[in-house]
């Protein structure tokens, strides 16, 4: 399929996307990157500096926030791509275990994943996913200005969060032998909802995080009983260079007197991480650390010109 963006346009990476949508990666390279340009720049967390040839004035740089992690979870780092004036300067944000820090190139910004105490994306115009937990968050607005999705509702089953541009958190579940709600999907998806109750007897599960470009992080289970608890599993994430899915960790099984940890969400570059025993996973670059503490991934800047 010819790639329909030419220079000077900017394009959507999903395909058939509107607030009532499930969001599906294209099967091919991504349609948000643009035409006739090459990828002459990846720049990580740490870098401050950009090195632009004489003569060049304008740039299309795609930015990646930084993913949030931290005790309920944290949401995808959000997505923002277009031409902008050429700088000698970035800002690259750094994956926490709160908020995710943002990314910034000229005036595109993309804001950080949201983790559960979370209530905005931290800067103005800055898109994060939401994330589950003690509470959780909506998705936060992004770049722009579509709201994110809703914070899914309590319940024995947490509920999904809402689907949008960056998805809501799943409802936390407080109901012995409960399932936690998954993340909502979206550019940036949402964490998982937490499971936590002392009187568990069978199977207590942790919500999945929601998948997009970023994925969200699974959350955790358990809390007591004599059951087991199983951790959520991260969500997916696409890498916008090879249009190849990097997957999200997967949470652990631990006994439910213990806190089974949660995986990683998948980032826009690198899978997310595993969880072993208690120990949640870290998220891909741009991906939401899983429940029980863990980093969300570092963000990323793709420049073209």
């Amino acid at each position: 399929m010819a790639n329909p963006i030419r220079r000077g346009d900017v394009g959507s990476q999903v395909s058939g996307w509107s607030n009532n949508d499930t969001i599906t990666p294209q099967g091919y390279a991504s349609t948000i990157l643009p035409y006739g340009l090459q990828l002459r720049q990846t720049i990580l967390a740490g870098t401050t500096t950009v090195k632009i040839p004489a003569g060049i004035t304008w740039v299309y740089a795609i930015c990646v926030g930084a993913g949030g992690g931290g005790q309920g979870g944290g949401g995808g780092g959000g997505v923002s791509w277009g031409w902008t004036f050429a700088s000698p300067t970035c800002v690259v944000g750094t994956g926490s275990t709160t908020t995710g820090n943002p990314t910034r190139y000229g005036h595109i910004v993309a804001g950080g994943g949201l983790n559960y105490v979370g209530s905005t994306a931290g800067i103005a115009g800055g898109g994060g996913g939401g994330s589950g937990g003690g509470g959780g968050t909506a998705g936060g607005t992004n770049y722009w200005g579509i709201p994110g999705g809703s914070l899914g509702t309590l319940g024995s089953t947490g509920g999904v969060g809402g689907v949008s541009a960056n998805g809501g958190g799943g409802g936390i579940s407080t109901i012995a032998n409960g399932t936690g709600g998954n993340g909502g999907n979206g550019i940036s998806g949402g964490a998982g909802g937490q499971q936590y109750n002392t009187s568990n007897t069978t199977v207590a599960t942790g919500g999945n995080g929601g998948n997009g470009i970023t994925g969200g992080a699974g959350n955790v289970a358990g809390g007591g009983g004599t059951g087991n608890a199983v951790g959520g599993n991260g969500g997916t994430g696409f890498n916008i260079i090879t249009g190849q899915i990097t997957l999200g960790g997967s949470g652990a099984t631990v006994s439910a007197a213990l806190t089974a940890g949660a995986g990683g969400g998948g980032g826009v570059v690198g899978n997310g991480s595993n969880a072993s025993a208690q120990t949640s996973g870290a998220g891909g670059l741009g991906g939401g650390g899983g429940g029980n503490n863990a980093s969300g991934g570092n963000g990323i800047l793709f420049l073209f010109y």
